[in-house]
């Protein structure tokens, strides 16, 4: 018997991971609290607290001594789907999503420094109850990159800072997902290319449940950053993280589900009343051709730059703006290499599309051991509007900002921060199309919304 292993198996679980946790596509932007309580900013004017090594690797140049910092974000995200049939809402059952972040940068004199960080700049994380329509493309799924980041900054003059470095990346993703039935080939005597559906078996009837896990996928790229002063009361920067390809190899692994259905008497199956689906399906083959099995992939995590500006308004304000480009075309298609030779490998489209985010934000120091910050940012979606799906229900945003930073002494620091996300309702879709078909807006069936409290805190030291 012919098997279409949904494309949403690897399709979906492959490419992405969150409800997006707090960037455009799948990126995560939460790295440091205090970048986080501005809003992003700080790429002309690095917080001193080692997060330089990812939002402006030339800020390093000038931090005397070591700077070792470590800190946690953690995400509170909760949004729904309602279906524009039935009007039900199916709400996320995310529990909180912790998003590390580790630093160490020493300064070898006034003009070199060297760092290292550690943290997840693309991450997803999405979790809907196994009832939920959109279970079909996937309802416990997981995705993250971790970077490791080691820096070196060059500052050749006292207005110009220059620094670079190279980014390991070590990737993993999870997803779990139910098949469908209804889509599966009618086995004899039905007429070739009959689909159960066309028999009567309901749509988005469970039958199996696939889980798709890869862990250790490694790959490599590069930052860069440059931070001019042309006086103590200005400042510009840019920041340059490249692309990095990441080649998964996971495992594929199948539970049969019991459907539930029992055939009554002159069942188009020929089957004697009183069997049930379950056993016509494995009469025909089906959970033999569900063998556990290997699957394989590409995924690429897309470049970007960030340019920023920062004036000390006074001695004691300082107002920062920033502005990110992603680019995020180069997430096109995916294409699945299943080794089981009964599945077919698939390419999945996704036409992700470029997007800019523009952030403000401002420090303001209160005296000489509280810093008080604050900010607002804008993001637009990466997903165009026939591939808002479960596993990335995505939309434009605004996110509003808050921190404090306390210094406790010469050497010991501490930053907490607040993050809301208002992300716009949009419209999407809860299943995938069929093998060989490109999905389209005329899948999508209901409104997604999502929003989420982020809560951050970093403790530093210097020595």
């Amino acid at each position: 018997m012919r098997l279409p292993l949904c494309a949403g198996l690897a399709s979906a679980a492959l490419f992405v991971t969150s409800p997006p946790i707090a960037a455009q596509g799948f990126a995560v932007n939460e790295h440091g609290t205090c970048q986080m309580g501005r809003a992003g900013t700080g790429t002309a004017a690095p917080c001193p607290d080692g997060s330089a090594v990812l939002y402006n690797p030339a800020g390093l140049a000038g931090m005397g001594g070591w700077t070792v910092s470590a800190g946690l974000t953690v995400i509170d995200a909760f949004g729904d789907f309602t279906d524009d049939l039935t009007g039900q809402t199916t709400d996320l059952t995310n529990s909180l999503i912790p998003v590390p972040h580790v630093y160490a940068t020493y300064g070898i004199n006034a003009q070199w420094a060297a760092g290292v960080g550690l943290f997840v700049p693309y991450g997803l994380g999405t979790r809907w109850p196994t009832t939920f329509e959109g279970r079909f493309s996937g309802y416990d799924n997981d995705l993250q990159s971790f970077y490791i980041q080691p820096t070196l900054s060059w500052k050749p003059h006292p207005k110009i800072a220059v620094g670079a470095g190279f980014d390991i990346v070590i990737g993993s993703v999870e997803l779990n997902q139910r098949l469908d039935a209804w889509e599966l080939p009618a086995p004899p005597p039905a007429p070739l290319g009959t689909t159960l559906g066309q028999l009567g078996i309901p749509f988005h009837t469970d039958f199996a449940n696939a889980r798709l896990k890869a862990t250790g996928a490694t790959g490599f790229g590069g930052h860069f950053g440059v931070l001019l002063t042309p006086n103590e009361r200005f400042s510009l920067g840019a920041r340059y993280l490249t692309r990095v390809t990441l080649d998964y190899e996971g495992d594929a692994t199948f539970a049969a589900v019991a459907t539930g259905i029992v055939l009554p008497a002159g069942n188009p199956f020929g089957a004697p009343a009183g069997t049930t689906l379950d056993q016509v399906l494995q009469g025909a083959g089906v959970f033999t051709a569900l063998a556990n099995g290997t699957a394989t992939t590409s995924i690429t995590m897309p470049d970007q730059l960030q340019v920023g500006i920062a004036v000390n308004a006074t001695p004691a304000l300082m107002l920062l703006a920033d502005a990110q480009w992603m680019n995020w075309s180069v997430f096109e298609a995916i294409t699945i290499d299943f080794a089981n030779q009964l599945t077919p490998d698939r390419v999945i489209r996704e036409d992700y599309e470029d997007t800019w985010g523009f952030r403000v934000g401002f420090d303001w120091a209160a005296d000489d051991r509280w810093t008080l910050r604050g900010g607002y940012l804008y993001h637009q979606a990466a997903a165009p509007d026939q591939t808002v799906t479960p596993l990335l229900p995505e939309s434009a945003r605004n996110e509003f900002t808050g921190g404090v930073g306390l210094a406790v002494s010469p050497r010991f620091s501490i930053d907490v921060a607040y993050q809301y996300i208002r992300q716009d309702k949009r419209r999407g879709r809860v299943r995938d199309p069929l093998p060989g078909q490109l999905p389209t807006t005329a899948l999508n069936s209901g409104l997604y919304s999502f929003n989420a409290n982020l809560v951050g805190a970093t403790l530093t030291v210097h020595f």
